[in-house]
């Protein structure tokens, strides 16, 4: 499993709220590092949508983004080098939604595809019994959620105690 890695976003409002655009996103190795990236927002998205309630969810705001968050490109460009020769799954086909729009504000081509952790599960002909244990040991050691980071290391270990 060390060439599988889990891929998570966190964005600017859910779909429902309006047209949303990633503010950060995090990539765990199964078994390895992991990494995440505050995202400066892209002028692209200068008219898309802000909820107060994401803010509030997941603890970063736009003040935060402006200071601390790296220019979409390059953080485009750390995340391809990073998920390099590694296969990339998510739990939400949001996340290959937010990677578009990353893509777009950038002007370049997806790095990498993004499959279904359920993929995943199927080939390693795990039962849903076996799959949920293993998610709520994973949740127990790491509780933190709507943190892109912790939601990615939270699968990555999910996977990883479901492979041992």
């Amino acid at each position: 499993m060390s060439n599988v890695a889990i891929i998570d976003f966190e964005a600017s409002c859910l779909p429902d709220d309006g047209e949303s655009f990633p503010i950060e996103v995090a990539l765990a190795v199964v078994g390895g590092p992991s990494q995440s990236w505050l995202i400066k927002p892209s002028w692209h998205w200068r008219y898309w949508s802000w909820s107060d309630e994401a803010e509030a969810l997941h603890g970063i705001s736009r003040t935060m983004l402006q200071s601390r968050g790296l220019p979409a490109r390059q953080v485009l460009a750390e995340l391809a080098h990073a998920a390099a020769g590694l296969d990339i799954y998510t739990d939400a086909d949001l996340d290959a939604y937010w990677l578009e729009v990353l893509c777009l504000a950038c002007q370049a081509p997806l790095p990498f595809k993004i499959r279904y952790l359920g993929e995943l599960f199927q080939t390693m002909e795990l039962t849903p019994p076996a799959v949920s244990s293993a998610e709520k040991a994973a949740l127990t050691r790491l509780p933190m959620a709507h943190v892109a980071r912790k939601d990615a290391q939270r699968l990555a270990l999910t996977v990883q105690l479901l492979s041992s």
